[in-house]
């Protein structure tokens, strides 16, 4: 049974309100780490899913699922290279046994403008709708008025105004993007803000206001030699006074000449937090990866401590088209 007093109860609703979610494969996730990706695909669409369990040792672990599908649209009526792509993307979080649970789902659209006639150089500008919901099962909680010499009865009164255990309300993105495309290479470079509308989000007395989050992220994609293909990536993310840089990189090698498929390994260090190693399989138009935060700052405590791991699946539609370039990995 869940024994939770409300001043634990408060405390962890404080942790919550303070971050938003939080995935370590960010190139796993492009909807939600800028809306200016959406439908910058190789092929005609996209579809995306992540599990993360985060605090693992915990017997309440902190669990997110993210499933997100994209399209490019008018692939043969817009000018060569451009694209404009429309997307949806959906967010469960679960902690405390399921007792606190947050659903998010965001459409969102972009538009990528090339910039020269060898379609190398393409800016993108893109923009996300949100509507977010925090549930609150407060039957699944303790209070302190329930703690007796014998421990936690739920069956008593709990002595506290229970408020409504359903929040909702709209939010806002948007990003921008640079990519550079080649044959066999390619980079990019985007930054992106949420929560633009800064709304409240709380259960207590007092008003709490999600604070703005600002995203910028780097990376690229290089074939090595015969077989080889390099992916890397550069990430900063401030939410309050939260700041996070996450940086790495992982390298894939073709496995036979028949169809593509790709065994790569990697990994990625969030500064003065945590090493994420990573192991990734391609086969033709599906993608795998598999990663685990393993904590390294000596100044965490266990409640900040975020050992977990993270599965991801990705699915890109086959690019029919005659010119074929390697677009990032993301």
């Amino acid at each position: 049974m869940k024994k939770y007093c409300i001043i634990l109860f408060l405390l962890s609703a404080g942790i919550i309100n303070a971050q938003s979610y939080h995935f370590s494969q960010l190139y796993s996730t492009p909807l939600l780490i800028n809306p200016a990706f959406t439908g910058y695909t190789e092929g005609p669409f996209r579809v995306a899913s992540n599990y993360r369990s985060q605090w693992s040792s915990s017997d309440e672990p902190y669990t997110t699922i993210s499933v997100s599908a994209e399209f490019s649209a008018l692939r043969k009526k817009l000018a060569a290279g451009n694209r404009l792509g429309f997307g949806v993307s959906m967010i469960s979080d679960k902690t405390f046994g399921g007792a606190v649970q947050t659903n998010f789902i965001g459409f969102s659209t972009a538009y990528n403008l090339t910039l020269d006639a060898d379609q190398v150089h393409h800016i993108g500008l893109g923009f996300q709708a949100i509507y977010k919901e925090r549930r609150i099962d407060f039957s699944r909680l303790s209070f302190e008025n329930q703690l007796t010499s014998s421990g936690f009865d739920i069956s008593l009164p709990t002595g506290e105004a229970i408020p409504s255990g359903k929040k909702g309300y709209f939010d806002l993105s948007a990003g921008s993007v640079y990519h550079y495309t080649m044959d066999g290479k390619s980079y990019f470079a985007g930054m992106s803000m949420y929560n633009i509308l800064k709304q409240k989000e709380t259960y207590q007395l007092a008003d709490f206001t999600l604070p703005k989050r600002y995203c910028f992220i780097a990376g690229g994609q290089s074939e090595v030699g015969y077989s080889g293909i390099l992916n890397f990536s550069v990430a900063y993310q401030n939410q309050g006074n939260v700041n996070e840089i996450t940086i790495g990189g992982a390298y894939g090698i073709q496995l036979g000449s028949e169809k593509k498929q790709v065994v790569s390994f990697g990994a990625w260090h969030r500064l003065n937090d945590a090493i994420i190693p990573y192991v990734g399989y391609q086969l033709n138009e599906l993608q795998t990866g598999f990663s685990y935060d393993h904590t390294i700052s000596k100044i965490k405590t266990t409640g900040q401590v975020r050992n977990g791991f993270e599965i991801s699946l990705v699915y890109t539609a086959e690019d029919k088209t005659e010119l074929r370039r390697l677009i990032p990995w993301y």
